[in-house]
């Protein structure tokens, strides 16, 4: 099925058609932070909260690890909007637009990951997993947050996947 979407989706005449698909991304990248930190909320504030500890790792390997870990993550995160940044040294006439883009990268960038990392800190501390879709389904017990919201965050996680493969599609030669 993916690959049946993807060849529709592939039909798109230009590279600049690809604006209504980014415009779609956007919404779907805020729509999947909104329902991520409601659901932290909602577990956050339940009855069944799970335990939280945000005391530090003991071992201090496992710390310089982390913290290797989590200065990667940041990098591959905000380094993406360097690439319209190198366009726009190239254009002159284009630096006032690649400069506003990039500005709505950071911004976006800033809301949808900063949120989803604090909201699942505050409800999970130092357990909290990597995705935080798997600290709200935990292996053993009910899901920590209504079940539809879980399924409706999979499904854009999953719409988002088209929008970035076409996207990356259209940029090799």
């Amino acid at each position: 099925m993916v690959t049946v979407v993807m060849i529709i989706l592939s039909q798109l005449p230009t590279f600049h058609s690809l604006r209504h698909i980014n415009l779609c991304s956007l919404f779907l990248s805020l729509g999947y932070t909104f329902l991520v930190v409601g659901a932290c909320i909602h577990a956050g504030t339940s009855k069944n909260a799970p335990p939280r500890d945000y005391s530090l790792e003991p071992k201090k390997s496992s710390r310089a690890f982390s913290a290797f870990t989590a200065i990667s993550i940041i990098a591959a995160i905000f380094g993406n909007g360097i690439l319209p940044e190198i366009q726009a040294t190239l254009a002159p006439p284009a630096a006032g637009k690649m400069i506003k883009g990039l500005i709505m990268c950071y911004a976006v960038i800033f809301v949808t990951f900063y949120s989803a990392a604090v909201s699942g800190y505050w409800v999970f501390g130092n357990k909290a997993n990597s995705n935080i879709l798997k600290s709200l389904l935990p292996d053993d017990g009910p899901s920590l947050a209504p079940t539809w919201v879980l399924g409706l965050a999979v499904i854009f996680v999953l719409l988002q996947l088209f929008a970035i493969g076409l996207t990356c599609g259209r940029n090799v030669p």
